[in-house]
């Protein structure tokens, strides 16, 4: 799987169903991967991103989240991404878009490290970005 396909098939999950998306946390996230979420929250692990990703549904109401790859582009193992995060409630209703840009750090189908810029401000005011 190239690193294209990894950073790929991780987002495709999370639009699946809840437990899909969780389940692409446990797939390709190593122990040391680390996700930060730059100027909000940093954490390093499978199980310290389930913890935040929990925190997050709980404050959002959040069922899964549909993404919109606007643009991807790959220089050797690493991946950037242009996105809208759609941030789908339990009830099926979009709860708020967050548009953003990330790198992904790819090594053997594995997301060694993943961080993600976006107006940290909007999003903690639950508002669209």
């Amino acid at each position: 799987m190239t690193a294209r396909e990894t950073v790929e098939a991780f987002l495709g999950a999370w639009s699946k169903s809840n437990a899909a998306m969780l389940q692409s946390y446990r797939d390709y996230f190593t122990d040391a991967t680390v996700w930060e979420n730059v100027g909000m929250s940093r954490t390093v692990g499978p199980d310290a991103a389930l913890a935040l990703l929990d925190q997050f549904a709980e404050s959002l109401d959040m069922g899964t989240i549909k993404v919109d790859l606007l643009s991807i582009a790959v220089d050797g193992d690493r991946v950037l991404t242009e996105r809208i995060d759609r941030i789908i409630g339990k009830d099926g209703t979009e709860k708020i878009a967050i548009q953003l840009m990330g790198i992904f750090e790819i090594e053997d189908g594995k997301i060694l490290a993943w961080r993600d810029y976006f107006d940290t401000a909007s999003f903690a005011a639950g508002q669209s970005g």
